[in-house]
């Protein structure tokens, strides 16, 4: 359970740099899978020897999830009608493997001995016989706990009461094994209790990921480990080394919304953390919802693209049992699976933006010269956007393909140019007969331009902090001495967001745009008073209000509240990156 603004215009060397960075990673990547005696190359976020119990795929999990449609109102009957659809309606046949059970199967009560009970009139013959069920139909089972003592129906109840000691704290072996015992062969361990009681993300999910080990050596039953705590503490830095999947960010929606595009855009802009995936270890930007209310066919396709052209999980979230004819067609598509599903593992990264909002994504494929494109209209009118050849890492001509229709648009040479509908995307395979190329070596972009780290003040010498350590929408924006903790830790994102804790955004208050306007952190909506500009001077602008970050009066003091203010080049409107 568990979320703004225009990037610069972009730098065509940054958009081969892009391209290069990714063929770079995903050749030691696949030479790492290539040496004979199966170790894998110890490249940024790949996984170690030490996570073979966990991570028991080698292509992003397929299935689907119980949480967006049926939230904690579930039981046998439930799980057992969703797991008769995903075969009848196709989807177990297009690769849909798992059917996963997310919370509300159970409400903190344990026997004598500390073991899990569920309630039987729900559940008859327990937890194992809906495992067996699902293994029936040659399926695979999923479950859920909370890393914390209590789990997210405790302090979020969502059609059931709130219910104390639903988390697994505590009992981190006594319930991985029960679980492995059950016969579960995928586990989502939540962050609620975690959360509230302050625990460290990192060792808390490194236990969990222990105590699976221990598990399944007993059982002979490898765990899927899914790490869910909404992006908070960069769990990029640190799971791809204990877990086959790790959440980027808060729910792509909650219980009784509609479906909205701001959200969708918004958990794929925090998902994007390409160094960290690699074959059985994925950024997850959360379930899907396509299928679910407030989405329209067209934008069902979007959606599905962003998570293909990632190499996310698809787990999707709506009723498999009354799903439309044109969702399971969205849903089974075999070609937009197979971008998803391509074995090099790799996720897709932006190489081109010559307008704001009309943005380029390549990914690489398998095979020569092959490449995913994804060409994303973030603006409300409908545009002309070109994917050039060049920004793919391609030469001579190329085949383009819409996988969605199952055509071939033609051979270019160049690039190829369509029009994009508002809001929408369009979703494209490149094949170039005349291969790959090796752009000219560029300029490494300036420290302020991406990633994830402190933000630091040049005239105060102190980093861009959150009061308190608050996670509550309205939170001041301040400096602070630079300590490391994940109040300072700011991630870029493509749309031009700064993300703190995974799904809290730098915003400029209320949306002004007045010298002195303050600035605080909000949930993450994809509104221009989200959206910030990095400049290579240093300068941060809010893109919405044209104005700048500000240390008002080149104060240096912790605790100085910052503001927005007319750019003027000072040093107390620069910072960097540490």
């Amino acid at each position: 359970m568990g979320e703004n603004s225009s990037p610069p215009d972009p730098v065509r060397s940054f958009s081969r740099l892009a391209v290069i960075v990714q063929l770079m990673m995903l050749a030691v990547v696949s030479a790492g899978w290539a040496i004979s005696d199966g170790t894998a190359v110890a490249a940024a976020g790949t996984a170690t020897a030490a996570t073979a119990a966990v991570a028991s795929v080698t292509t992003p999990p397929m299935g689907w999830a119980s949480w967006n449609t049926f939230a904690a109102q579930i039981n046998y009957n439930v799980i057992k009608a969703q797991t008769d659809a995903m075969v009848s309606s196709g989807m177990k046949d297009a690769g849909y493997q798992y059917v996963n059970i997310d919370e509300g199967w159970w409400q903190g009560t344990r026997d004598s001995a500390g073991n899990i009970t569920v309630d039987t009139a729900e559940w008859p013959g327990g937890m194992k016989a809906i495992a067996d069920y699902i293994h029936s139909k040659g399926l695979k089972a999923g479950i859920y706990t909370d890393a914390g003592r209590d789990g997210c129906g405790y302090y979020y109840p969502t059609g059931r009461p709130a219910a104390p000691g639903s988390g697994s704290e505590g009992h981190y072996d006594q319930d991985f094994l029960q679980f492995s015992r059950w016969g579960f062969d995928f586990v989502k361990v939540d962050w609620c209790g975690g959360n509230a009681e302050g625990l460290n993300s990192r060792n808390a999910y490194q236990a969990i990921s222990d105590a699976i080990t221990r598990a399944s050596a007993q059982t002979g039953r490898p765990m899927v480990l899914s790490v869910c705590n909404w992006g908070n503490q960069s769990p990029w830095d640190w799971a791809p080394s204990m877990s086959t999947m790790w959440r980027t960010s808060g729910d792509i929606i909650y219980w009784g919304q509609s479906a909205s595009m701001d959200r969708v855009l918004a958990n794929f802009d925090s998902a994007q953390h390409p160094a960290a995936q690699s074959p059985g270890h994925y950024n997850d930007p959360d379930m899907l919802i396509v299928g679910m209310t407030g989405f329209s066919a067209a934008q069902n396709r979007t959606h599905m693209s962003l998570w293909a052209l990632s190499g996310a999980p698809l787990l999707a979230g709506n009723k498999l049992t009354d799903m439309s004819a044109d969702t399971k067609a969205i849903l089974t598509n075999r070609e937009v699976l197979a971008i998803d599903q391509d074995p090099l593992g790799g996720q897709g990264v932006k190489v081109a933006e010559d307008q704001t909002g009309r943005q380029v994504y390549s990914k690489v494929l398998s095979g020569t010269g092959r490449r995913a494109v994804l060409l994303l209209n973030r603006t409300t009118s409908a545009a002309s956007i070109t994917a050039r050849w060049s920004d793919l890492g391609l030469t001579g001509s190329a085949t383009v393909r819409n996988p969605w229709t199952g055509t071939d648009a033609g051979t270019f040479s160049g690039g190829y140019t369509t029009t994009v509908p508002a809001r929408e995307a369009v979703l494209l395979t490149v094949t170039s007969g005349g291969g790959t190329s090796s752009p000219s070596p560029t300029p490494t972009p300036t420290p302020t331009a991406s990633g994830t780290g402190a933000i630091r003040g040049v005239g105060s010498g102190r980093c861009l902090d959150v009061s308190g350590s608050s996670q509550a929408n309205g939170a001041q924006a301040q400096i602070w001495d630079c300590n490391g903790q994940a109040n300072q830790q700011w991630t870029s994102t493509a749309s031009g967001e700064l993300r703190v804790y995974g799904g809290k955004c730098l915003d400029v208050n209320n949306a002004g745009t007045a010298d002195g306007t303050s600035v605080i952190i909000w949930d993450c909506n994809g509104q221009a008073n989200q959206q910030w500009r990095l400049n290579s001077d240093g300068t941060i602008t809010a893109v919405g209000a044209n104005k700048c970050l500000d240390v008002p009066n080149n104060a240096t003091a912790n605790g100085t509240k910052l503001a927005i203010w007319s750019c003027n080049g000072g040093s107390n409107q620069r910072w960097t990156r540490s």
